[in-house]
């Protein structure tokens, strides 16, 4: 082949290979809007549900009949006659009360639990006296469950249990030590923890009493990188000094923490409208209304008093129903839960729905009788939203949806065994141990996905699944059918509950119903998507959303949040020591408070709110797991302290961290809202307010230093009246507004997360990220009257009587611009490609083709 043939034949080529790609960039333009254009119209009618349930087994719930004790108006039941059985009688729990109550003279099994004398059938006094030969109880109690005797009840089946929750954060409640010491300025160079309720050490070791072989290593591996969250022994919280208190007025927060601590397992608690609980043991698995009647057969209960447990029966998993008033439970309250719940975060109250408001509210609706709303736990509340694990909707039914428990394992409710300080310390879930990603199911998912602290994993270390529950959930749990597998929590124990069955996953919840659980996964492969847009577009499109953020950064809809909590410790006065009150134990386990006969300490808080409560989008930060997370606002600490001479130590101060920004505290939580439909970007993506730079970038309260007065003035502002006193006090060293974590220049201004130090607010990238605030302006700066090319077509939008004001449309539009820039640049590049050979044959044969161009012309 000769020089001009083959140059001619590459000419030729060329321009055979860009009419190719210029046809193939059109067709396929107009393919991809065809294919993909309508997405934005599905409808939520047209999605599929959530997940599906089957009822309760009828034969689960058959056992709550309880049937008759073996000796009935005999022993204890000649005056409790008609008492329920604290299991079903036919269960493997009960006959083993039975058989160990015969054995000490009690065939009803009454004195297993409670100790005192069998053989009295007259004076009460002396039949609960005592405790019978072969009991470990010295006396009758009428608290089998509290901490003060347990070993010598519940542990007697439950060892490990008792041995467990007397270290749980139930009991130590050392986060909140943490946290509200830290608000006052104690603690803040580190994020150790070292006081609790009470003095507690871990005479075992660092091994978890309950677990997998995995979860252990996990846990110990989590001990040696973070030991200040896992210590090995905790100090009781100190006691004021008040000779040294005007030197150190930060020691109210001493006192704040031994009166507002009612709630740990110790005590018996505040026994009023949802706060009535029982002690220890029983505080969980003792139901309880949330008026306190006793509402079962014992003749001997007053029905009409208060502070008296529903049924004198366990409430606990499937295996122990309960009958109350002809109906049947199975399960663990979320109302017991909220118990003590309905303090701090409120996590008890919001996962039903409910947002926790002050003390009293008269703002209605009223009751029949014109009266407001009572409390419930301390609080009147908002009906919000429910959160979506909580009510499950199916078939135009409404049923009762998960438990807490059905989410937390033993070891987060009764603990591993080791000393518990923090939530994220002992909880060893996430929500993709049950809901995978779109790229791989749960069990494709390796350990520690969602629990990264700051470890890179490898993705393609599948966890699998688990043959057989944990020893503990087999011993004393309902074990379900394995079908392929249990699956693993992200800390690598089974989920008793939870299984994979075929293309399904299974959770069978302790009310009796069982669910299926929506996979993210399968949803993608079968196009499943209720709103196939944004869920693929935040999910598969842009995979760092499922990489960086916990699934309820997005899919916590609204979060209560409690910002500026101002308060008054006043030394004239004194108030209930919640913790010095159970330490005063009577043998039968009955403490102080339980006959509410306090232990008094001087200072007591007097007057204290929150300085605003919201529900809106909260800021964002990074937890300690390293994951993005909503912050809200509920130690933010404003202390003034009042002598015991009446002198004002502290007036509305706000203490500093050794690292010098504010000891307010904004806190990663998860804020058990989750609903189905996710936030929108928007309140996100170029929001001021969520990337942690306050309202509207920290506007309004910007000047909390500055009393505000609203008498008369001057024309300069001065006030006038000699009697002006400040309408709103100043707040001296707050850097401004409540919600703001970082000043305008990226700067932290206040504390976030006392408990780890991986939390920090979010970086320069992930700021980045979400500064978006420009991008409207990049196009509506110049729509329609702006250029040339836009105003022709705004024109020819007016003549065609065209609009792009509906979200859809407008989604649509800018999606079609996208693509057809996006192929236009890429046609641009190829052409640019092209060029390069072209240009060298053009200037190859240039006099050949500037002789052709002049014979044209």
């Amino acid at each position: 082949m000769g020089k001009k043939t083959f140059l001619r034949r590459m000419l030729d080529m060329t321009v055979f290979a860009g009419i190719v790609i210029a046809c193939f960039v059109v067709v396929s333009y107009y393919w991809s809007l065809w294919q993909g254009g309508e997405a934005v119209f599905i409808s939520a009618a047209e999605a599929v549900p959530v997940s599906s349930l089957s009822l309760p087994d009828p034969q689960i719930m058959q056992q709550a009949d309880t049937g008759s004790f073996p000796a009935g108006k005999q022993h204890c039941l000649a005056c409790h006659e008609g008492i329920e059985p604290v299991r079903p009688l036919q269960s493997g729990m009960m006959q083993a009360i039975l058989a160990k109550g015969a054995s000490m003279g009690d065939p009803n099994g009454c004195v297993v639990c409670h100790g005192g004398n069998p053989a009295e059938t007259i004076n009460s006094q002396r039949a609960h006296s005592g405790a019978p030969a072969g009991s470990r109880l010295t006396s009758f109690t009428p608290v089998p469950g509290a901490l003060q005797v347990n070993d010598n009840t519940c542990g007697l089946c439950h060892g490990d249990h008792t041995y467990n929750v007397s270290r749980s954060n139930m009991n130590t409640d050392a986060g909140k030590m943490k946290a509200i010491m830290w608000s006052w300025g104690i603690g803040t160079e580190n994020h150790d923890h070292v006081y609790a309720d009470h003095r507690i050490d871990d005479p075992d070791g660092s091994t978890p009493r309950f677990g997998s072989d995995t979860y252990k290593a996990y846990m110990k591996e989590m001990a040696r990188n973070f030991p200040g969250q896992f210590p090995d022994k905790l100090e009781k919280v100190p006691e004021a000094s008040l000779d040294k208190l005007e030197e150190m007025p930060e020691q109210a927060a001493f006192t704040y923490l031994r009166n507002c601590n009612a709630c740990h397992l110790s005590n018996k608690g505040m026994q009023d409208r949802g706060h009535y609980r029982g002690m220890g043991c029983a505080a969980c698995h003792s139901l309880y209304s949330n008026e306190g009647y006793y509402e079962g057969g014992d003749p001997s209960i007053d029905k009409k008093a208060t502070g008296h447990l529903l049924v004198h029966a366990m409430q606990g998993t499937r295996k122990s129903p309960l009958t109350v008033n002809g109906k049947h439970l199975s399960g663990i309250q979320v109302s017991t839960c909220a118990s003590c719940h309905s303090a701090g975060r409120r996590i008890g109250h919001a996962y039903q729905g409910l947002m926790a408001l002050d003390h009293s509210d008269n703002r209605g609706p009223f009751d029949e009788k014109g009266l407001p709303q009572q409390t419930n736990g301390g609080y009147v509340f908002k009906y919000m939203r429910d959160d979506a694990h909580h009510r499950i909707d199916k078939d135009g039914k409404s049923a009762t949806g998960l438990l807490c428990q059905d989410c937390h394992t033993t070891n987060s409710m009764h603990g591993n065994g080791n000393i518990g300080t923090t939530t994220l310390a002992t909880v060893e879930i996430e929500c993709a141990d049950c809901h995978g990603t779109p790229a791989k199911y749960p069990w494709e998912l390796p350990i520690g996905y969602g629990d990264e602290f700051g470890e890179k994993l490898d993705m393609n270390k599948a966890r699998g699944l688990a043959d057989a529950p944990m020893e503990v959930t087999s011993r004393f749990a309902t074990v379900y059918p394995k079908q392929d597998g249990y699956l693993l929590t992200a800390r690598g124990n089974a989920f008793g509950n939870v299984v994979k069955d075929g293309d399904k996953v299974i959770v069978h919840s302790e009310t009796g119903l069982d669910f299926e659980t929506p996979l993210l996964k399968q949803m993608e492969k079968t196009s499943a998507w209720s709103d196939p847009v944004k869920a693929r577009t935040a999910m598969v499109a842009v995979s760092k959303h499922m990489e960086k953020l916990e699934c309820y950064a997005c899919h916590s809809t609204w979060a209560a949040q409690y910002y500026g909590y101002k308060y008054v410790i006043d030394y004239t006065k004194e108030s209930i020591d919640w913790l010095d009150s159970p330490e005063q134990a009577a043998q039968d386990g009955t403490t102080a408070d339980y006959h509410k006969k306090y232990v008094m300490q001087p200072g007591a808080p007097t007057y204290g709110d929150y300085s605003h409560m919201r529900w809106e989008n909260p800021p964002l930060g990074v937890n300690g797991e390293g994951r993005v997370t909503p912050l809200v606002g509920v130690i933010q600490t404003v202390g003034t302290v009042i002598g015991p001479d009446g002198k004002t130590l502290v007036w509305n101060r706000v203490a500093k961290t050794a690292a010098g920004y504010d000891a307010i505290e904004l806190a990663p939580l998860n804020p058990h809202t989750t609903s189905k439909a996710s936030r929108e970007c928007a309140d996100c993506h170029g929001n001021l307010q969520a990337m942690g730079y306050g309202t509207d970038g920290g506007l309004y309260d910007a000047e909390p230093a500055v009393a505000r007065y609203a008498d008369v003035v001057d024309a300069s502002a001065g006030n006038v009246s000699h009697y002006t006193r400040a309408q709103i006090s100043a707040i001296k060293d707050l850097h401004g507004d409540f919600m703001q974590l970082l000043s305008s220049d990226g700067r932290q201004v206040q504390t976030i997360d006392t408990h780890w130090p991986t939390s920090m607010p979010l970086t320069a990238g992930q700021l980045e990220c979400l500064s978006r605030g420009g991008t409207c302006m990049a196009c509506h700066r110049d729509i329609p009257d702006g250029s040339i090319p836009m105003k022709m077509l705004g024109q020819v939008a007016k003549f065609a009587n065209l609009s792009f004001a509906q979200a859809d449309e407008h989604a649509h539009l800018l999606r079609e611009n996208n693509i057809l820039i996006a192929w236009i640049k890429m046609f641009a590049i190829i052409g640019g490609i092209i060029a390069i050979p072209v240009a060298i044959v053009c200037i190859l044969k240039r006099k050949k083709i500037v002789a052709k161009i002049r014979r044209i012309f």
